[in-house]
């Protein structure tokens, strides 16, 4: 934990100092005589959801269509809802606040609601089977979580990026946690908003076009996602067979490989998420991220991946093995010193494995 702390805080440094003079390199938006340009092809706004609450994806929804509204740009926009939902009664209410969306706003033919007839794949077989059938009208897709909310304007400031700078495949946004009650987000939400801007800032300073994806509020250029993102089914049985659950990394690594550029924006707002509200709640989600982390080992050695993109996924992958690596140095720290004839000043080797051992591991 001391050393995330460590490299957390030199990412707020780093972050200080872009926030002060913004890298060179950083992808621009467009120059001011073509923001209001009219684009030809629209582009997807797709909110993936399964099981969930279907009053808040309603409302969240119909946050993010009137702010489009508001910008004059939402001709430019259809919203997919891409329900893998399974609970008789809670597809009905998804449906039925989808048809109620469309006739309060008039988004009727803008608004779009599809409940798949098998859910394979998960999130990413959800956002494959769009993609196969729909992908082919739109140059660029932004995907949402279920409890995803982002501006109007951002939504277009996104696009306006990506027509000026040909050569990114993808711009993530960092989501600001926000709508929780408990002391327990509360206080994730503060440090969150306190600091989140300076660390995201210094994380782009550094990694420039070998960022990473995080599976939401993101922008994505559907020619080549669709050409490059095909997933792998890794060989033997979960938990490291199987489908690949932590796929953004695996997805971001793919379009580098490719040659496409993957950014950070972090200075674009209007861009929020909902935590789990209890800690209960953050390790089951925390379990989920440690199973795909953890298979991230079946790629990690695929022929042409950048080394940023397998650096990423090695400290995913130790940010879990690292707790029972740690578990088994104080097992040895405690048992070495019963073992010695004599007291001894010199430094156990075990200590200095972890001291000095490949920086990944003492990232932990």
């Amino acid at each position: 934990m001391g050393q995330h702390v460590v490299l957390d805080r030199r990412a707020g440094v780093l972050g200080a100092v872009a926030r002060r003079r913004p890298p060179r390199h950083y992808p621009p938006a467009a120059p001011a005589r073509r923001r209001c340009r009219r684009f030809s092809l629209r582009t997807a706004v797709v909110m993936p959801v399964y099981n969930e609450d279907p009053e808040r994806v309603s409302a969240g929804l119909r946050s993010i269509w009137q702010s489009l509204k508001e910008t004059g740009r939402d001709g430019e926009f259809d919203l997919f809802i891409l329900s893998d939902t399974r609970d008789a009664q809670c597809w009905l209410q998804e449906e039925l606040n989808w048809y109620q969306l469309c006739e309060e706003t008039g988004a009727h033919g803008r608004v779009f609601y599809r409940n798949r007839v098998h859910n394979t794949s998960r999130k990413c077989g959800n956002i494959a089977e769009f993609c196969e059938r729909w992908g082919g009208r739109y140059r660029y897709m932004i995907v949402l979580d279920a409890d995803s909310i982002m501006g109007g304007s951002t939504l277009v400031k996104m696009v306006e990026t990506m027509e000026a700078q040909p050569q990114v495949a993808l711009i993530q946004t960092p989501p600001i946690p926000v709508n929780h009650e408990s002391l327990f987000v509360r206080v994730l939400q503060f440090s969150s908003s306190l600091y989140g801007g300076m660390f995201a800032a210094g994380l782009n300073y550094w990694q420039m076009c070998d960022g990473n994806y995080w599976g939401h509020n993101a922008i994505i250029r559907l020619k080549p996602f669709v050409e490059h993102c095909h997933l792998p089914k890794l060989p033997g049985r979960e938990p490291f067979g199987g489908e690949i659950f932590s796929h953004d990394f695996v997805e971001a690594a793919l379009l580098r490989r490719a040659g496409w550029e993957v950014w950070l924006a972090y200075d674009m707002g209007e861009s929020y998420e909902e935590l789990p509200t209890t800690l209960i709640d953050f390790a089951k989600r925390d379990r989920r991220w440690c199973q795909g982390n953890l298979q991230h080992a079946g790629v990690l050695l695929v022929r042409g991946m950048r080394p940023l993109s397998r650096l990423y996924m090695l400290m995913g992958m130790m940010s879990y093995l690292s707790s029972p690596l740690w578990a088994m140095f104080l097992m040895v720290t405690g048992i070495e010193p019963t073992t010695r004839p004599k007291p001894c000043r010199c430094i156990s080797p075990a200590t200095i494995g972890i001291r000095c051992g490949p920086s990944p591991i003492r990232w932990k």
